[in-house]
């Protein structure tokens, strides 16, 4: 993934909810049944995502191979895939953000003296 893409997923955190919660998805659906295709029913809910940001989400997370899509039909609908791009991703973004967040915690605590002697 280009440093480009990169920088996008972590400037919207909401995106990488998505992407991990069809790969959680994947991986119980997986230990359930050995045999599952990895082919997971469009999610309409995701904690911590507001549902009428899904449908974005689902295209740029599509447009950055990270999620693949196939249309079963009018009855059955859309269903999404993890890409092999995305799980090798998703790690390296969660480090990512952890580490974001980390550093935002400890920008405050240090900005606090210094605006005690200023």
């Amino acid at each position: 993934m280009i440093d480009f893409e990169l920088e996008q997923m972590l400037g919207n955190p909401e995106w990488c909810l998505v992407l991990k919660h069809y790969s959680v998805m994947k991986r119980e659906m997986k230990d359930r049944d050995p045999e599952f295709d990895g082919w997971i029913i469009r999610q309409n809910e995701v904690a911590g995502v507001v549902p009428e940001r899904l449908p974005r989400i689902h295209g740029k997370l599509i447009a950055f191979d990270l999620l693949k899509f196939q249309i079963s039909g009018r009855d059955s609908g859309v269903f999404y895939q993890v890409t092999r791009t995305g799980e090798k991703m998703l790690p390296r973004m969660e480090e990512q953000l952890a580490a974001a967040a980390e550093d935002a915690a400890g920008d405050t605590t240090e900005e606090q003296p210094l605006a005690r002697s200023a």
